[in-house]
C-alpha cells in the first residue's frame, strides 16, 4: 500500500486526506498547528511529528497550497520526496475526469463561475473547484461532472504532469511576491498550466497582456485570444458593445454586452475567456450567449450592495491586488470614494493611486498598507482620509458621499492583517453599510 503524507490540514488538506483514505492509501498527516480535525473523524490517517518526517518512504507529499516554498518543513521534505499540490494529485488519481482550467492574476473566480454557469444552463453538470469552493479531490471522488478548475499560482507551482486539454491564462501582473520570493517564480508558476500541453490542446490568453504576448512563442497549444481593446487573429474581441468571434477567415457577432448583468471591461474579458472555453468544449455560440445573459456578478467582486439618495455602493473585497482594483475603479465614471488598504504583500501601489486620481474623490485608507498608500496619495495629490478599521472607514465614506457618487470597497490588498479572508471582509463591509447608510444625504 502506498504511503502518502499530507502536509497542511486546511480545506484542500482535509479533502485530500478523505479521498486518499477512501481510496485505500496509507495516509499520514503533518500540520504545525493541528493534529486532529473534527471533519476527519472516521477516516484512517496517522498524524506524525516533525522528527518523523523523513523516516517513512512516502510515495510523494501533498502540500497545502498556502504553505510557501520557503517553509522549513517544505525544504526538509523536498530534499527526499516529490512535493505536489492537490491539483497535480487530482490529475494522477482521476485521469478520466473531464475538466476545464483557468488561471491568471485576476478574474479567475469570475471566469470559473461563468464557465460553470454556462455549462449548467445548457444541461451539462459542471462544478467549480480548485481555488474556489470545496477541495477538488473529494468533489472528484464523489461527483460525476465537468470540473471547472480555478488555479492559483500556489497550486500550479507544485504541478509536474498536470495536462489540461483546454485552459486559460487571463492576465499576469505582480502578486504574491512575498510567497514566491520573486516575480519570475510567480510567472513561471502560472505558465505551468500550459507546460505539458501540445498541438492538440487549447490555450486562451489575453491579447493585451504584455507578459503573455512576450511568452507566446513558448506556447505549444493552439492559441485563442480575447481583447476589449483590439481585433484578434483568432478568438473574441469587443467592437463597440458587440463581442465578436473570428477564426481568421470569418467574423460573427456573439452578443451585445448591453444585454449582460455584469459591468466593466475586465468582466467582459472574463466572459470572453469563459465563452471560448465553452465553445472549444463543444457548445454552440447561440446557446453560450443565451446562458451568458443570466450570469450575475459573484459575491465580493464588483457586487452591487445598495443605492441610497443616488449614491451607489459596491463591494469589491475580492480586489486583493493592484491590477484587480484598478480594473474595478476603471468600471466607473462617477466620482469615487474608495476604501483601500490591507495586508502588505510587498507590491507597488502607484498604478492603483494613479487610476483612482482620474475620477477619485477621496481614498479612505486602512490596514498595514496605510502608510504606503498615504505617501502615494500625497505624491500624486490625491485626497485621502485615514481610518482605524472597517467601521471607521464606512462611517467616513458615507459622510463624504454626495448624490451621484460611488462608494467602492476595492482595497488592492489581501485581508489577512484584519480578517481571515476577503469574504469575511466583504461581509463586514456590507454589515457596516447597512448600519451607517442612513448618514448618506
Amino acid at each position: 500500500m502506498k504511503k502518502i503524507l499530507v502536509y497542511g490540514l486546511g480545506v484542500s488538506g482535509v479533502s485530500t486526506v478523505k479521498t486518499l483514505s477512501k481510496m485505500g492509501y496509507e495516509v499520514y498527516t503533518f500540520d504545525k498547528n493541528k493534529v486532529y480535525v473534527d471533519e476527519l473523524k472516521g477516516y484512517n490517517y496517522s498524524p506524525i511529528s516533525d522528527s518523523d518526517l523523513l523516516k517513512f518512504n512516502f510515495e510523494y507529499i501533498v502540500k497545502s497550497p498556502g504553505i510557501a516554498p520557503s517553509d522549513d518543513v517544505v525544504k526538509k521534505l523536498s530534499s527526499k520526496y516529490e512535493v505536489i499540490s492537490d491539483i497535480e494529485l487530482s490529475y494522477r488519481l482521476f485521469p478520466d475526469k473531464k475538466f476545464l482550467s483557468v488561471t491568471g492574476t485576476n478574474g479567475k473566480t469570475s471566469t470559473t463561475s461563468m464557465i460553470s454557469h454556462i455549462l449548467n444552463k445548457n444541461g451539462i453538470k459542471a462544478i467549480s473547484v480548485g481555488n474556489i469552493g470545496e477541495g477538488i479531490l473529494w468533489k472528484m471522488h464523489n461527483e460525476d461532472a465537468i470540473f471547472v478548475e480555478e488555479l492559483s499560482s500556489f497550486q500550479l507551482k507544485d504541478t509536474n504532469k498536470y495536462h489540461p486539454h483546454i485552459a486559460s491564462i487571463l492576465n499576469i501582473s505582480p502578486d504574491h511576491i512575498d510567497w514566491h520570493g520573486n516575480y519570475e517564480d510567480y510567472i513561471n508558476s502560472k505558465f505551468n498550466i500550459t507546460k505539458n500541453q501540445n498541438q492538440s490542446d487549447y490555450l486562451i490568453i489575453n491579447k493585451n497582456d504584455r507578459i503573455l504576448q512576450e511568452k507566446k512563442d513558448q506556447i505549444k497549444a493552439n492559441i485563442y485570444e480575447f481583447s476589449t481593446k483590439s481585433i484578434v487573429d483568432k478568438g473574441l474581441y469587443l467592437d463597440n458593445t458587440i463581442i465578436k468571434f473570428t477564426n481568421g477567415k470569418e467574423t460573427r457577432d456573439i452578443l451585445d454586452v448591453k444585454e449582460l448583468k455584469i459591468i466593466g471591461n475586465h468582466n467582459y474579458e472574463n466572459l470572453m475567456a469563459a465563452i471560448l472555453e465553452c465553445y472549444l468544449f463543444g457548445l454552440d455560440f447561440n446557446d453560450i450567449a443565451n446562458a451568458s445573459k443570466s450570469f450575475v456578478s459573484i459575491e465580493h467582486r464588483l457586487e452591487f450592495v445598495d443605492e441610497v439618495n443616488n449614491v451607489k455602493i459596491y463591494n469589491d473585497s475580492k480586489g486583493t491586488n493592484v491590477d484587480s482594483s484598478v480594473k474595478a475603479i476603471e468600471s466607473f465614471d462617477n466620482p469615487l470614494i474608495v476604501i483601500a488598504g490591507g495586508y502588505d504583500k510587498k507590491i507597488d501601489y502607484s498604478d492603483y493611486v494613479k487610476a483612482f486620481k482620474k475620477n477619485g474623490k477621496v481614498m479612505v485608507i486602512m490596514g498595514q498598507t496605510k502608510d504606503q498608500l498615504k505617501g502615494l496619495c500625497e505624491d500624486y495629490n490625491v485626497e485621502y482620509q485615514l481610518a482605524e478599521d472597517m467601521e471607521d472607514a464606512v462611517k467616513k465614506s458615507v459622510n463624504l458621499a454626495n448624490q451621484g457618487d460611488i462608494i467602492l470597497l476595492s482595497p488592492a490588498s489581501a485581508s489577512w492583517d484584519m480578517y481571515d479572508s476577503y469574504e469575511i471582509r466583504g461581509k463586514d463591509f456590507k454589515e457596516k453599510i447597512k448600519k451607517y447608510k442612513g448618514n448618506i444625504e
